[in-house]
């Protein structure tokens, strides 16, 4: 055996030696005894994100840096408090995410005021709670994912953020080229990758990749790319990103779809969007990429500080040529969700009017969304997919709203975490000892209170004014409802 083997981490640098000079390499070998950066980006549905990070900021005693290239996003340098266990963290009142993970979707130019949108592999998810920040919720995504095993994460990463118009689907990515040609304004393809990006974290530790599994990604992410193509509208937006610094998977794919598709697409220069220079690569071990490739963006880790990633703003200037198949379908009706009768979407209205102040009517039209009902259970459902997709199966699909119970309306978890600091009434503020078992997911018992206790629903809050989810005010004690 060799004195000194070399690592997984050795062997993806020295694949890149023809680029990166000795210093270079050193500068790379030392960011990997530094602690990661942690981002984080604020959730402007249920706060203004520089207040929001400035009572976080303070709360916790976290040591903060706004990041340029998106305007809800920071790094913590320094903290005190753990970022991951808040109850903000556990609300979704804010995302933790590698600031490179942010930089995809800032590249997008968001200019429709309803948008329809693909995410062809979204799952977790942290890249779709950005595009739904992108359209503060008022464009419609399409929130795709491969793998069954990953939608679970994706549904409750979404539900936490608060989303509402949005649809989690279960298909190929490579399918939706000909299921909906020429259909959505803004595509993301976060494409399945080697994860070759040179900065190792516990939960993506570096780890060896070959030449021919390196391939074996290009051919699926070209497949990919071809459909997110192909599904994108003649002058829409598509963004390629991988967290992989592997030139096979990066500046080859797009290389390969300017070739199969000269004219059609442009490569936009984003250099201004992210205010630093990453230029892509133009040759590489004896392959030569088009000049264009320059336009892409190449994070290496030693000139962004940031983990290594690729990404790339393409825009579509004419047809591809298409061969359209029929999606799959679903008679909407076999879902149960059902319309409600105008005296009980009256009644919803008038309830929560009445008990938060808060005009649910006037929110419904804001966003397009529409109020259903199945069995007792009442949800908001977006309606550009029952404009563009109403057959398409789902997953998972906007929000519950609450249900009745007996003659007290029992509103969503998701509802009160969303919509919550927007209410003018029906808030419980509890007092400083009783915040930490609140957190703890227990009841308040005696709470103190002058209302009379008739197991009414009502947001919880501090001195602070934090939104701290949803009790039941009960004789004796405040239920705890509080996601589990």
């Amino acid at each position: 055996m060799p004195e000194n083997p070399s690592t997984p981490l050795d062997d993806s640098i020295s694949r890149f030696s023809e680029l990166l000079t000795e210093s270079e390499i050193a500068e790379i070998l030392k960011l990997q005894l530094e602690p990661a950066s942690i981002g984080i980006r604020i959730n402007p549905l249920k706060a203004e994100p520089k207040q929001a990070i400035d009572a976080l900021s303070s709360r916790y005693d976290w040591d903060v840096q706004p990041l340029s290239f998106c305007d809800n996003g920071w790094i913590i340098r320094e903290f005190q408090s753990s970022p991951g266990v808040t109850i903000e963290h556990r609300l979704g009142q804010y995302y933790l995410q590698d600031p490179a993970s942010m930089v995809p979707v800032s590249l997008f130019t968001v200019d429709q005021p309803h948008p329809l949108i693909l995410d062809m592999a979204a799952s977790p998810g942290g890249k779709t709670t950005h595009l739904i920040d992108r359209t503060f919720d008022r464009g419609f995504i399409i929130a795709n994912d491969a793998s069954k095993a990953r939608i679970n994460a994706l549904r409750a990463v979404l539900s936490s953020w608060g989303g509402i118009n949005f649809a989690v689907t279960n298909f190929p990515g490579e399918t939706f080229g000909a299921w909906y040609p020429e259909t959505f304004d803004l595509v993301l393809l976060d494409a399945p990758c080697s994860m070759e990006n040179l900065m190792p974290s516990p939960s993506h530790p570096i780890r060896r990749t070959t030449q021919d599994e390196r391939f074996r990604l290009q051919s699926r992410q070209i497949q990919l790319l071809t459909s997110g193509l192909q599904t994108l509208k003649v002058g829409g937006q598509l963004v390629y990103a991988t967290c992989s610094l592997a030139p096979e998977e990066d500046e080859a794919v797009i290389d390969a779809l300017l070739k199969s598709f000269p004219e059609v697409i442009s490569i936009e220069d984003v250099e201004h969007s992210v205010n630093f220079t990453a230029p892509g690569l133009i040759k590489f071990k004896g392959l030569n990429f088009s000049p264009a490739l320059t336009k892409t963006l190449r994070l290496w880790p030693h000139k962004t500080g940031m983990s290594g990633f690729f990404c790339a703003l393409l825009s579509k200037n004419h047809s591809i040529p298409t061969k359209s198949e029929a999606p799959p379908s679903r008679d909407f009706s076999r879902t149960h969700l059902r319309i409600p009768d105008l005296a009980s979407k009256q009644k919803v209205f008038q309830h929560i009017f009445q008990n938060f102040g808060f005009d649910l009517d006037a929110t419904l039209d804001a966003y397009k969304l529409s109020l259903f009902v199945r069995f007792e259970q009442f949800y908001l459902i977006p309606d550009m997919y029952l404009k563009h997709f109403n057959d398409l199966p789902y997953e998972y699909i906007g929000m519950p709203l609450g249900q009745w119970v007996n003659d007290l309306f029992e509103p969503s978890p998701s509802f009160i975490s969303r919509f919550g600091h927007r209410f003018n009434c029906g808030k419980f503020m509890i007092q400083d000892e009783e915040i930490k078992p609140w957190i703890q997911g227990r009841d308040i018992r005696q709470p103190e209170t002058n209302r009379i206790a008739k197991g009414q629903y009502l947001m919880v809050t501090d001195r602070e004014n934090r939104n701290l989810g949803l009790g039941k005010l009960l004789p004796k004690r405040l239920r705890n409802l509080l996601p589990r």
